[in-house]
């Protein structure tokens, strides 16, 4: 038997699944042979390891073999089985729980002091990354500033250069720490942002 008989075979021996699972588990095993070929091993090798054929399908097919007739004629065949298409399902409207006037000022009055709150201290975090980022520009661009005065004046103090060094690294490090700042501040004031329009909305979940 070689690897066209054998997979004739195993084929049929395959019958009782579905056209599609069939030819995928045909695929690995065609890979298979394929992989053991081109590895040097023969034809006759891996019919040995695989076994006979109607074993391998049996231990395939396991416990899903058919107590009764099905045919896979595809879709829109008569069969005895046949469950009928209960159609698209209709999209479900989520209900938003209505929320009575004494509730909702309460909800007013609460929101207002939260804001009161952490309004504020989103404001002086805004500040202080406003505060970083001018540092860092400031020594970023202490270099131009220098060579200005190296033109106008005509003159370049050692001591000013190694400053300008300096700045220029601390320039960089508060660039890096503006940059993840900035991300953090702004997640943390459109989370906030939201959490304000749900809850002014009446969207929350009520348990």
């Amino acid at each position: 038997m070689n690897k066209s008989e054998y997979l004739a075979l195993l084929h049929s021996h395959l019958s009782d699944l579905p056209p599609e699972e069939r030819n995928e588990l045909m695929e690995d095993y065609q890979a298979h042979f394929a992989f053991a070929l081109q590895n040097g091993r023969s034809e006759a090798d891996v019919i040995q390891e695989l076994g006979h054929p109607a074993e391998l399908a049996k231990e395939a097919l396991g416990n899903r073999l058919p107590q009764e007739p099905i045919y896979w004629f595809g879709p829109g065949s008569p069969s005895s089985n046949h469950v009928p298409d209960p159609g698209p399902v209709p999209p479900v409207t989520p209900v938003t729980p209505h929320r009575g006037s004494f509730a909702t000022a309460m909800v007013y009055t609460g929101l207002f002091f939260v804001d009161i709150i952490i309004g504020p201290l989103l404001l002086t975090l805004w500040s202080l990354w406003f505060a970083l980022a001018a540092m860092a520009v400031g020594g970023l661009v202490s270099p131009f500033a220098l060579g200005l005065e190296y033109l106008w004046y005509g003159e370049l103090y050692q001591a000013k250069a190694f400053a300008v060094l300096a700045l220029v690294g601390i320039g960089i490090l508060l660039a890096i720490v503006s940059k993840r700042t900035f991300k953090d501040i702004k997640n943390l004031t459109l989370s906030f942002w939201a959490w304000h329009t749900r809850t002014v909305r009446g969207e929350q979940q009520y348990e």
